[in-house]
């Protein structure tokens, strides 16, 4: 065989690998969601938990959609956009600061290398080079990132725009930062390692500096108001899923985290928008990592022990993947709480933006789940469109928000033909509320319901603007 029919056929069977690995861990996902956890007091069981009594209180319900004015709803989005570009502002100031000490230190360490003899000289310069397009283009390509709908031309070229961004995501700044300050710790190892302190330590206080503006950075971001967003949906529906995932969620991680319980249909959605991301760095790694060896080994009798190498990869990734998935379910209310006040300690990732959090639940743990987060979140958005007489789940997450939730802090989402039932379902649940319900008492009380059509940029902005008010007023 030669050697890019070598190549070609090394990038086909690592693309069935992934495809197959993803294929059994869904599978092992969805069968453990089936099941019922053995560590579940039963003394949690929230369904026989409080006293009811006779709600004689009238029920409103004010509607909005795309067309809806909702101008004076929008300035707490505003605000949030603005404190989230001056978190990128000096996240970028970081970034520039960081080249800059890296540039000097290696101005001094590799003063006497002539930088195309020098692998390590060459490396390190290549790499500050990256990081600089990354954080530049990176700040140019996403200081849109923040709305997901803009009157104008933007919104027409935004998809264009996105593809043509979509490299210098932040996942792979972190990667070629990270790789610029392994190269600089080597080469401040080496040089400490000879006594040539005059190149080491400027590369040392680079690393330092590093350290340093990183550790700054996110306590920076930390301290950023944590607006918490609970995602309650029909299971089991993939389309309302891919909407709400897709969309919704990734504006919302520049103002809080979100909550939800996961199902196969989140799963599906949210495990396809990762692979996307970590598919490309895994094929350049083995196509770059067999190329290398191919280069100094016979092509023909490397393919098979690289394939083998590549399988018995594969299962030790299945393997552990699985073992990390199931220590991620909730297996009663203590483990719930280990996860949210690891939330609460660090609620930021390394790029800024607040954490994602899924919850995985047993068939016998979900319901606990939804009683602990309904009381956490800042705000709830119940999302049912597809909701049919036969969701029985979601009424039970009605009835739970209506004891648990103010209903200011409750926005109800549906289609056009599912409206009816929604309404008909919050005025019967509400009819009858717990003894300690905050919808007891209250005036006026309104339900807010927001009738999705065309699932596009401009809804997902309107659901969004409605949440922020909903947290803030």
């Amino acid at each position: 065989m030669s050697n890019l029919t070598n190549r070609l056929g090394i990038i086909i069977v690592a693309t069935i690998i992934a495809y197959f690995s993803r294929f059994i861990l869904v599978r092992f996902m969805n069968r453990w969601m089936m099941t019922k956890s053995s560590k579940v007091d039963k003394s949690s069981n929230i369904e026989n938990s409080a006293n009811e009594i006779k709600n004689n209180q009238k029920l409103s319900f004010e509607h909005f959609n795309s067309e809806s004015d909702i101008t004076e709803i929008a300035t707490h989005r505003k605000t949030l956009v603005e404190r989230a570009k001056k978190m990128m502002i000096f996240q970028y100031t970081t970034d520039l600061l960081i080249i800059a000490v890296y540039a000097i230190a290696g101005a001094i360490a590799f003063s006497d290398s002539f930088i195309l003899t020098d692998s390590i000289a060459m490396s390190f310069w290549l790499f500050v080079l990256l990081f600089l397009i990354w954080a530049s283009l990176g700040q140019i390509g996403y200081r849109h990132q923040f709305t997901a709908y803009k009157n104008g031309v933007f919104d027409v070229i935004a998809p264009l725009w996105k593809f043509i961004f979509a490299v210098f995501q932040s996942k792979w700044k972190f990667l070629i930062s990270l790789s610029l300050f392994l190269i600089a710790l080597f080469e401040c190892l080496l040089d400490l390692s000879i006594g040539l302190f005059s190149e080491g330590l400027p590369m040392l206080f680079a690393i330092i500096f590093h350290i340093f503006m990183v550790y700054r950075l996110n306590k920076k971001a930390r301290k950023q108001p944590n607006i918490m967003l609970l995602i309650l949906r029909v299971f089991l529906i993939k389309k309302t899923s891919l909407f709400t995932f897709s969309q919704l969620a990734k504006f919302w991680k520049h103002f809080g985290s979100y909550f939800t319980v996961a199902d196969p249909s989140f799963y599906k959605v949210y495990w396809k928008r990762n692979f996307k991301r970590t598919f490309p760095v895994f094929i350049i790694i083995v196509f770059l990592f067999y190329t290398q060896l191919e280069n100094n080994m016979d092509g023909n009798e490397l393919f098979g022990g690289f394939i083998a190498l590549m399988l018995i990869g594969a299962i030790i990734f299945i393997i552990a993947s699985v073992r990390g998935m199931k220590r991620n379910f909730v297996k009663n209310s203590d483990a719930l709480q280990k996860e949210l006040d690891r939330l609460n300690k660090k609620p930021v990732k390394l790029d800024g933006t607040f954490k994602e959090t899924p919850i995985s639940c047993y068939d016998n743990t979900w319901q606990l789940t939804v009683d602990t987060l309904v009381k956490t979140a800042s705000v709830v958005l119940m999302d049912l469109r597809g909701f049919s007489e036969k969701n029985k789940g979601c009424e039970f997450e009605v009835n739970l928000l209506l004891n648990k939730t103010a209903l200011n802090r409750i926005l109800f989402i549906g289609y056009e033909n599912t409206i009816p039932l929604i309404k008909s379902t919050i005025e019967r649940k509400y009819e009858t509320l717990e003894t300690s319900s905050p919808n007891i008492g209250i005036e006026n009380p309104i339900a807010t319901i927001f009738e999705v059509k065309k699932e596009n940029n401009k809804e997902t902005q309107y659901i969004m603007d409605i949440l922020l008010n909903k947290a803030l007023s």
